[in-house]
């Protein structure tokens, strides 16, 4: 091993030398076969057709291995399904047998305890909330499952993150580990867990546990490693021993970030025990919302009602969380704790020996009746204005999604557009995208010639028709770009096995799907985060919007979608687009107030006037920041696309659903598994090429 690194140092030391030359060559290889499959695709099939046929060899081969595990850790398996089943209802058990107001009142002084009087009420609220719709037991059942798996995921994350912290051997194995958990959807976790444990509240817990560790797993590694080597040192020299040293100075000085792992790995819990649902088996909140969204407008008003449940217990944890993370807890003297203390005491008798049924069952009938008011004015409201909902839909997809998804050259038809494509018009739309092409590359603007004519062959054969070597040539080229021949290999290989699987057409339709959100997310985010950076005001308004929405579970953005524009393709891309577009915001926001005021200023001295700064000098500036967010926009997209299988989104995401409903482990892991190599190539180019930026200014 040691003798082949030896071998491959001359070549990475002449990297730089050949690597322009290279990109040059791809680039005009990729080019020319571009021009041949644009101007006579038929002469050249080889070009259009995938290099490996897939094969079903991997997907036989897990469900082959799931079903030798399940018979042979049969015994383990029935003993951990138990142990976790009781666990979750034991919570459940004292989390029923507890009243209401006695629940509140421990809440609120909590709330009181650790940040005032504001986090007191949100808590009395939420929690009297809970109790007044109806859907205390319900609520109660989802908390008695994030109960259990919180306490799982933190003991396995930090056990993860001090041994890849305290060995670089372990930290390679799980940093790739930790990507791929974060990567792979959510339902893709649920398949192989219903086959071996089967369906009810188990499955929900592990998964929740499997999804909610690498948050804390990544924040002990960096709270560890940011531990300054001084304290280390002086610990050594004082003799303390290894275990002292990480008890008495390494944990201490890293609290405030495993604090924030904390309140993360909390948040991705109650997001993924939300999701769960889906398999049944456990009368939680969750299965409320879903039922009641698959009933779409027909049942609005309990979606509504259940889904404020999941924020208002979101927002409460995030923010109970997030108090006992701050290192400025309040303070107050003994007699404020010692008044408080007796207050919630007297609050917690009365709540056991005063029961109010009576006020529940009042307020429930009230919930009851709102929430058929509701339905009826949304029923009013869609019966006015459902033709004007349904041209926008039918608008938007005819006339941009369905282009984007199989092209101009099959959606421009008379029936839809009211013309049709014909052979003359393709050889001028051909014309105009190769003659723009020319005269951009002409006056050496490379990077916007081939941009040009990326969309142009998008446009003109749709996502779903780029062919394999297009897609792998392009992607590894960007790699090579921005990175260099190791993330380029990676890449290579990632989409040789999305072939392999049998998911390339999939995967093209969720690259469809998701590039179409991303770029609403563009073009709405962008202009609100300039507008957050230049007004205060504006900003004091949208960072509550923002928090709110980073906040809700992912399944509640799919309610208001399906209620205006039913079960659609259209609500998919809604629903993503509310859920993605919070990161573009803040991350331009954030770049743009993070320019340095002495270049401001030497602008204003030089005479620019607001939009030639704000083009010129600060978006440029701004770009490696304003990247990072669209790459997080790119993985919140992936993650949210997932659940938009659940109305309507088609591809990678509806094959995890089928092979979470058919218990087919192979099919759904082989899809969860392709989704993630897109968000992880998608992570890593996105990265490197914002880094990239960032030295280069």
């Amino acid at each position: 091993m040691k003798a082949m690194m030896i071998r491959l140092k001359p070549l990475a030391d002449h990297w730089q030398e050949w690597r322009q030359p290279a990109l040059r060559f791809g680039g005009a290889i990729i080019f020319l076969a571009m021009l041949a499959i644009l101007i006579a695709p038929a002469q050249f099939p080889f070009l259009v057709g995938e290099p490996v046929p897939a094969t079903t060899w991997f997907q036989d081969s897990i469900n082959s291995i799931i079903t030798y595990f399940v018979e042979w850790a049969k015994p383990f398996l029935r003993a951990v399904s138990a142990g976790v089943d009781q666990s979750v209802r034991g919570l459940q058990l004292v989390l029923h047998s507890m009243p209401w107001f006695a629940f509140m009142v421990l809440v609120t002084w909590l709330g009181w305890r650790l940040s005032g009087v504001g986090l007191a009420i949100l808590a009395a609220v939420s929690i009297f909330y809970m109790a007044a719709s109806g859907l205390w037991i319900k609520s109660m059942n989802t908390l008695a499952m994030v109960g259990v798996a919180i306490p799982l995921a933190l003991s396995f994350g930090c056990l993860m993150g001090v041994l890849a912290a305290k060995s670089k051997r372990a930290g390679r194995v799980v940093e790739p580990c930790l990507d791929l958990m974060q990567t792979i959807p959510t339902f893709a976790y649920l398949v192989p867990l219903i086959v071996l444990f089967g369906f009810g509240p188990v499955p929900g817990v592990i998964a929740s546990m499997i999804y909610a560790a690498p948050p804390i797993t990544r924040n002990v590694m960096l709270g560890l490693n940011l531990v300054p080597s001084e304290l280390k040192d002086v610990a050594a020299m004082s003799g303390t021993s290894r275990w002292q040293t990480f008890i008495m100075i390494e944990l201490p000085s890293a609290r405030q970030q495993i604090l924030v792992g904390v309140n993360q790995s909390i948040l991705a819990s109650l997001s993924m025990v939300i999701i769960a649902a889906v398999i049944g088996g456990f009368d939680d909140i969750g299965r409320e919302v879903l039922v009641a969204t698959n009933k779409g407008s027909a049942r609005f008003g309990e979606a509504l009602s259940a889904g404020l449940i999941i924020v208002l217990m979101a927002v409460l944890i995030d923010q109970l969380s997030r108090a006992a993370s701050m290192s400025d807890t309040l303070h107050r003297n003994t007699k404020q704790l010692r008044l408080g203390l007796i207050v919630a005491g007297i609050g917690v008798i009365l709540g056991f020996i005063m029961p109010m049924d009576g006020i529940i069952a009042t307020t429930s009938n009230i919930f009851r009746y709102s929430e058929s008011g509701i339905n009826d004015q949304l029923s009013q409201f869609i019966a006015s204005y459902g033709i004007i909902l349904d041209s926008i839909k039918n608008n938007a997809f005819i006339y941009a999604l369905l282009p984007l998804r199989i092209g101009l050259e099959k959606s421009v038809m008379t029936m839809t557009w009211g013309v049709e494509f014909t052979d003359t018009g393709k050889l001028i739309y051909q014309a105009v995208v190769i003659g723009l092409f020319a005269v951009l590359a002409v006056r050496r603007q490379i990077g916007m010639a081939i941009f040009t004519l990326a969309v142009g062959y998008i446009l003109y054969r749709g996502f779903t028709g780029l062919p394999w070597w297009a897609v792998t040539g392009g992607v590894c080229l960007a790699a090579l770009s921005v990175s260099g021949i190791r993330l380029a290999l990676m890449c290579f290989a990632m989409l040789l096995l999305i072939t392999i699987f049998g998911h390339w057409a999939d995967a093209l339709y969720s690259l469809y799907l998701c590039a179409a959100a991303v770029f609403i997310c563009l073009i709405i985010g962008c202009p609100l985060g300039i507008l957050a950076a230049k007004s205060s005001r504006a900003s004091r308004i949208m960072r509550p919007i923002n928090d709110t929405l980073q906040s809700i579970p992912l399944y509640i953005f799919l309610i208001p979608a399906v209620a205006l524009f039913q079960i659609s393709e259209f609500s998919a891309l809604v629903a993503i687009v509310l859920y993605a577009i919070v990161p573009i915001i803040r991350y331009t926001e954030h770049g743009l107030r993070s320019i340095p005021t002495q270049l401001i200023e030497a602008s204003v001295a030089q005479g620019c006037n607001f939009w030639q700064r704000l083009i010129y000098i600060e978006l440029p500036v701004a770009r490696p920041g304003i990247l990072l967010g669209l790459n997080q926009t790119v993985l919140f997209s992936l993650a949210m696309l997932i659940i938009a299988a659940l109305v309507g989104a088609r591809g990678l995401a509806e094959q995890v659903n089928i092979g979470l409903r058919s218990g087919d482990t192979g099919l759904g892991l082989t899809a969860g598994l392709s989704m993630a190599f897109i968000a992880i190539m998608a992570d890593r180019i996105l990265r490197a090429w914002a880094t990239k930026l960032g030295a280069e200014d």
